[in-house]
């Protein structure tokens, strides 16, 4: 396996590294930007292409690190040329290989590859990428080897379909981005009662990891502590007051996703007080 990036930002940066600490052979880096291709190489010690065409042929598998929106053009462009019998990847998490129109008549195989794991820099550590989770999804011929090959790692591999790439993908978002949202928001309450932002996040830290660890622990509906589990619709009420319109519809239906899980706590439990105060407009 020769492996080749198009792409030169956090994920590819970072992959790149990951291949090379584990032994693969990376042979290098194109952008569209000779700089960004001249700094990954430098990073994973490989080399810069100068066209697509080059590190098409040089490789047997390549790797399309770019914004979803590139992925393809990128694959417009690496079509015209003799792929037959090459891996072709991309590592969106919202895109299946679908995105390669026409792969099968090039006689190449195509594969989405995604780790779950928030890509922040280009110089994520082996470590830390070995606890991700790979997803793999694609043509069946070579699947079980990409499989294989991220195992030998450590990583954990999940196949998916690609019919389930769109949920797969709203899902992590929910535990990632999503949560940055809440920090933002709850960070904002906070500065109006007089903290700092450093502040704040130090307050939060211990509240915030203990309650991740709970729910990976034993699950959401025992980790589940606080005013809507305990019914406690006197304190919603006053919660309600404090935010501003587009704070009180997140709050609201945050809240109304944690009734959910109440019910399953306790199902013989009367909430329709609460049910109430949540559906007010």
């Amino acid at each position: 396996m020769k492996i080749g990036f198009i792409g030169a930002g956090n994920v590819g940066c970072s992959l790149g590294r990951y291949f090379r600490f584990h032994q693969l052979e990376v042979a290098g880096y194109y952008s569209r930007t000779a700089e960004s291709a001249k700094e990954a190489a430098q990073l994973t010690k490989t080399a810069q292409f100068d066209t697509i065409e080059e590190l098409v042929k040089t490789c047997d598998t390549l790797f399309l690190t770019v914004p979803d929106g590139q992925i393809g053009p990128v694959w417009n462009q690496i079509k015209a040329f003799p792929i037959e019998g090459k891996s072709i990847c991309h590592c969106s998490g919202s895109l299946s290989t679908e995105i390669f129109s026409d792969i099968h008549e090039t006689g190449a195989y195509g594969y989405s590859i995604h780790p779950m794991f928030p890509f922040n820099s280009k110089t994520i550590s082996y470590e830390s990428l070995q606890e991700a989770l790979i997803t793999v999804e694609g043509c069946e011929e070579g699947r079980d080897e990409m499989v294989r090959l991220f195992e030998s790692f450590g990583n954990t591999v999940k196949v998916i379909e690609a019919n389930a790439k769109t949920a797969y993908h709203a899902a992590a978002v929910m535990v990632s981005n999503q949560v940055v949202a809440l920090f933002e928001m709850a960070t904002d309450l906070l500065s109006d009662c007089g903290f700092s932002e450093e502040e704040a996040l130090m307050a939060f830290k211990p509240l915030a990891l203990k309650n991740l660890n709970n729910i990976l622990a034993v699950g959401t509906t025992k980790a589940l502590t606080g005013p809507v589990e305990r019914n406690d619709v006197q304190t919603i009420e006053k919660h309600l007051q404090v935010f501003d319109d587009e704070q009180k519809d997140v709050y609201k239906a945050c809240s109304k996703m944690l009734m959910h899980i109440t019910k399953r706590k306790y199902p013989e439990r009367n909430e329709n007080m609460m049910k109430e105060l949540l559906e007010e407009k």
